[in-house]
């Protein structure tokens, strides 16, 4: 049983009419009709309920959240302001604070939310955010579009941006070599990228070179440098293809195969999707 609670009340009563005359019972009833419970400083009792009251039955509780007082001037219910008895537990501004209490500022520019700065007990230092990190099998099953994640197995930090987990540096286009012996292991080691070819067959085994022209612009070029429109393939033969060549002032033939490619390391090239 709750425990009952002392209150204030005063129990006031009128005086019976000269004239009065019955049984027992008709005293009672004239007596109790004449009663009245009164408080000398007014009884308030909460109302809590979400939809608002019609005359004034205390402060309203609403949704659990919010308090309401009732103003006799327009006879309705009105926000309660407790703004005295709230502290401020973070500041939010464009502008470095005046002053450092609370020592947690969310900095903005133009509203839109940057990063957390801290107070350190002199200046305003910039939080450092530390992502999650594990292995591979432990990345996030279900994450938001850009969320990071530090691959401790290929020792690299990744997002998940445009459906599939991808390293953070890299733009789509971006085009890298990579030493691995083997392909799995360079597509392992770089998630979001390809080998440089895989949705053009024809661009595998070929040296890169800069493009010079395409649909929009021409760039500028030597003299007798021939220009290659970007994404285009050429030089199907083994060797370059040339008629003589100079030996010490004197003219040697051409061996039959061409003059044969330098000395080269074929690594992977990946691009990233």
């Amino acid at each position: 049983m709750a425990t009952l609670q002392a209150t204030p009340l005063f129990i006031r009563s009128s005086a019976l009419p000269a004239t009065f005359k019955g049984s027992p019972d008709d005293l009672r009833e004239e007596i109790v009709k004449r009663l009245q419970i009164v408080s000398p400083s007014g009884i308030n009792f909460i109302y809590v309920g979400d939809s608002e009251p019609t005359s004034n039955v205390g402060p309203w509780l609403k949704d659990g959240t919010k308090w309401y007082v009732y103003s006799e001037s327009i006879k309705r219910y009105v926000p309660s302001d407790v703004s005295d008895s709230v502290s401020d537990e973070i500041q939010i501004g464009d502008s470095t604070p005046a002053s450092s209490t609370p020592p947690i500022w969310l900095r903005t520019v133009g509203g839109g939310p940057i990063t957390w700065y801290f107070w350190n007990g002199t200046q305003w230092v910039p939080g450092m955010n530390i992502v999650q990190s594990g292995p591979t099998a432990s990345r996030p099953t279900s994450p938001t579009s850009l969320q990071q994640y530090y691959d401790t197995d290929i020792s690299c930090l990744i997002w998940w941006e445009r459906g599939d987990w991808r390293t953070v540096a890299g733009t789509p286009g971006d085009v890298k070599i990579v030493v691995t012996e083997l392909l799995s292991a360079a597509l392992t080691l770089n998630p979001g990228w390809q080998v440089l070819g895989a949705d053009q067959q024809s661009w595998r085994g070929r040296y890169i070179a800069q493009a010079t022209i395409d649909a929009e612009q021409t760039l500028s070029v030597a003299a007798n440098v021939g220009q290659r429109n970007s994404r285009e393939t050429y030089g199907e033969t083994d060797g370059v293809s040339i008629d003589a060549h100079t030996h010490g002032g004197t003219v040697a033939a051409q061996p039959a195969s061409g003059v044969p490619y330098p000395p080269t390391i074929a690594l992977w090239h990946l691009v990233k999707l």
